[in-house]
């Protein structure tokens, strides 16, 4: 990566030595963001209670982790400064960090899922101002989103270049986590891709993004967002009573979920598996993968049916 701002050598030296120090490297992904903040103020390479007044503040739209993960990459930039000699850097203090909200998956059921990528749910979406080809582009996105189990961002962002119809595979570039990777497009999904971008070929011959507003910009995270859960909420699809409603990413969750699923079921041995899996979802360590498997059994009713209740297989024991 290359910096501009003043501090433009000590994140180089950070992103090295975080590197070796974490099995992790997602906080990075924010290192990019600090440098063009701190080179819009023109800051010295000094952090210092003031500077990082604003950097800690909550962005429109932003999401409480993402202001936590921020907030924690600086803290980590502050403590690697100090521990190579440069004792007046500031470090962002414990406690100033807000409590992140429990995040719980929403499940979806396979009708949800039918319901929702029908042609009466989908083809409810018209075109907007500064999104004229939207009714075209967003059933695809979503689609692509839960059929390759994609990051909303990661499918956002492709670009044109990205997605290669004639092999039938995508090249998923600058991750959060940077690890670039190529998967496959299965057949009936590549069907569909290729039937869309002949209309958006005429529509927007030279746009920049595969799936996108205008000719040079792609959907935003908030908008994206927004846009599924109206679709949701009209269609009466993954409204949950206690407020656990389903959102875009659970898209992907679903992804994992399914795969898995599909495993137990087929007697295959899920731990050999999760390697593979961990490399086709982009995950940095083996602990983000294996995160999923404390939700298939609350998902997932074949755990009962393959293995019986848990109860039958646990040892009576005594109050002795």
């Amino acid at each position: 990566m290359s910096y501009t701002s003043s501090f433009s050598s000590r994140i180089e030296k950070f992103d090295q030595h975080y590197k070796v120090t974490h099995k992790s490297y997602s906080l990075l992904f924010y290192t990019r963001m600090f440098d063009a903040y701190w080179d819009s103020h023109q800051y010295p390479p000094l952090l210092t209670k003031e500077s990082l007044s604003g950097w800690i503040c909550r962005l429109d739209e932003e999401s409480v982790q993402r202001q936590i993960s921020r907030i924690l990459l600086v803290r980590y930039l502050g403590k690697y400064l100090q521990s190579i000699g440069e004792s007046d850097q500031y470090v962002l203090p414990y406690g100033i960090c807000p409590k992140a909200p429990k995040y719980v998956p929403y499940f979806f059921s396979e009708n949800e899922l039918k319901k929702l990528f029908s042609d009466e749910v989908m083809g409810s979406l018209l075109p907007v101002s500064g999104a004229m080809s939207r009714q075209y582009v967003l059933p695809q996105l979503f689609s692509t989103i839960h059929c390759c189990g994609l990051r909303p961002g990661e499918a956002r962002k492709l670009l044109v270049e990205d997605v290669d119809l004639e092999h039938g595979w995508l090249d998923i570039k600058g991750t959060k986590t940077s690890r670039d990777r190529r998967l496959p497009i299965g057949e009936l999904l590549l069907l569909e891709l290729k039937q869309y971008d002949l209309i958006m070929q005429k529509r927007l011959p030279e746009r920049k993004y595969f799936f996108p507003t205008k000719v040079n910009d792609c959907y935003k995270c908030s908008s994206a967002s927004k846009v599924f859960s109206g679709i949701l909420r009209d269609a009466g699809i993954g409204q949950s009573s206690n407020g656990n409603n389903a959102r875009l990413y659970d898209l992907r969750h679903h992804f994992v979920f399914r795969n898995i699923n599909t495993w137990i079921e087929d007697g295959k041995d899920v731990y050999a598996l999760l390697p593979y899996l961990r490399l086709y979802l982009g995950h940095s360590c083996m602990e983000d993968t294996e995160y999923y498997l404390h939700w298939v059994p609350e998902f997932f009713p074949v755990f009962e049916r393959l293995y019986g209740k848990l109860g039958d297989n646990l040892p009576e024991v005594s109050h002795g």
